[in-house]
């Protein structure tokens, strides 16, 4: 999956010339947590998130009350931005959420910015790609991990008219040599399909017996 079909565009922006009281205006009439720093010709400069605001702000509400608030924007805001492409891969960025800890990323297009993905974004993926928006059930099928045996899955499911809705694989960490095919199947009575994969040698997780 690209990032242009995730990421929201086109996105709020704020001036490098505004002030940290102008942003935290925008901020709340948006609702938004996030807002990338641009010039005049849109080019990234930096990002400002609700949480640079509150660590620039006295904890103690006295001194909150008389400071100055009228003070550069560019006092605050991140520099060293993380950005992506509209066409890079949603799994690639999600490398970056995880290992830098951040809550959004800019999309930038010939130095421009042209949208933004936050970690809610990449959530709402995660849920789209499992596919449990849509009335069915979920098992997890326990495979060999050798060519062929995803074929002879999905298979199975070709045999009795089943539709599926999401396939996703991912090892078994506990049991090496294995992966985990997680299905979403189009159907509210799995205990035909699990039969035959299990007759054919397969370890499946029951929702109703928790076998695996």
């Amino acid at each position: 999956m690209l990032v242009e079909r995730i990421m929201t565009s086109p996105c709020i922006t704020f001036n490098v010339e505004g002030t940290i009281e102008e942003i935290i205006t925008l901020m709340h009439e948006k609702n938004i947590h996030h807002v990338p720093i641009v010039d005049d010709e849109n080019r990234l400069l930096g990002i400002i998130s609700d949480r640079d605001i509150k660590q620039a702000l006295p904890s103690n509400l006295q001194d909150r009350l008389v400071l100055d608030l009228n003070v550069p924007i560019t006092k605050i805001m991140a520099k060293n931005v993380i950005t992506c492409h509209p066409l890079d891969f949603v799994e690639e960025i999600a490398l970056d959420f995880y290992n830098e800890n951040i809550g959004s990323i800019p999309v930038v297009k010939r130095g421009k910015v042209v949208g933004i993905v936050t970690a809610k974004d990449m959530l709402n993926t995660f849920i789209e790609l499992t596919g449990v928006v849509t009335p069915g059930t979920t098992i997890q099928i326990q495979i060999p991990d050798i060519p062929g045996n995803l074929h002879e899955v999905t298979e199975v499911f070709h045999r009795f008219k089943t539709g599926i809705e999401s396939v996703l694989v991912f090892r078994d960490k506990k049991n090496p040599g294995k992966k985990i095919v997680s299905v979403r199947m189009m159907s509210m009575h799995p205990q035909t399909i699990i039969a035959e994969l299990e007759a054919k040698g397969f370890q499946v997780y029951n929702p109703m017996e928790n076998s695996l």
